[in-house]
């Protein structure tokens, strides 16, 4: 018997520590609200589309965001993204198809790709972010630093995956 209660045990175990490997909710939970990364408003807030053929292989669900905060004549905005894929390989994969010929650092885990420059006139930072079967996109825009708008993205990718942490993915390796 205490053998039958020590198998059922580890299977228990064994299972909790599958089911929290990768995020099994859904993607509309993992956007932050303004509040938690700094910004005053949500522009616009919908499910996202399914993404381009590269980075469409095992996309399972996508939400889209739109955050606003600054002054009318220096407005400072960003558009998240994240798309949640069955598997992690396929976010890896998709994180390999976006901007390929950006930098790639990792911290914490998490996989990371950045691009900045300019679009008419107003810096632009473009973030990429991969960690378990979570992808993250962020694109911020406005007269600030190219730094404080890297700050920017890179505060959004980590609410995303502190949200996919507390609703059950394990933490990025």
């Amino acid at each position: 018997m205490k053998r039958l209660c020590a198998v059922a045990a580890f299977a228990g175990v064994f299972a909790a520590a599958a089911a929290a490997g990768d995020y099994h909710g859904k993607a509309q939970a993992l956007m932050p609200i303004p509040r938690e990364i700094g910004f005053a408003q949500v522009l616009q807030f919908k499910q996202a589309k399914r993404p381009v053929a590269t980075l469409a292989r095992g996309w399972q669900a996508g939400v889209a965001a739109i955050f606003a905060k600054g002054t009318t004549k220096a407005p400072i905005e960003a558009a998240a993204t994240i798309y949640v894929y069955t598997a992690a390989a396929a976010a890896r994969t998709a994180l390999q198809h976006t901007c390929p010929k950006c930098p790639h650092v990792s911290a914490k885990g998490i996989e990371m790709r950045v691009k900045a420059g300019e679009s008419s006139g107003a810096t632009v930072v473009q973030a990429f972010a991969a960690c378990r079967n979570v992808y993250v996109s962020v694109l911020t825009t406005g007269p600030e630093t190219t730094m404080k708008l890297a700050t920017d993205a890179g505060t959004i990718g980590v609410a995303v995956y502190r949200r996919a942490t507390h609703f059950g993915m394990s933490a990025c390796k």
